[in-house]
């Protein structure tokens, strides 16, 4: 786990463990409860560089800027030494 995510951990035990009110604290896990059986799609789960990478490409074979595959994977033969 890197640290971003265990300082948030910690922030929200901190957070719930000081609490004292009900109300909150059921909130709080009727909110977890609802994320976690939400189905989530992968675009919600990747980095702001990974979409803007998506959507560059995109662009780019909009533009009709394209690489065949087989051109690709004969490159990708090369620099691996199998050809």
């Amino acid at each position: 786990m890197n640290s971003r995510k265990a300082k948030i951990k910690e922030y929200l035990i901190k957070l719930i463990s000081e609490t004292e009110d009900e109300n909150i604290l059921n909130e709080v896990k009727a909110y977890f409860t609802l994320l976690k059986n939400k189905k989530t799609d992968w675009w919600d789960t990747i980095s702001v560089q990974e979409k803007d990478a998506i959507e560059i490409g995109l662009q780019q074979l909009e533009k009709g800027e394209k690489i065949p595959h087989e051109k690709v994977k004969q490159k990708a033969d090369e620099l691996l030494g199998k050809k």
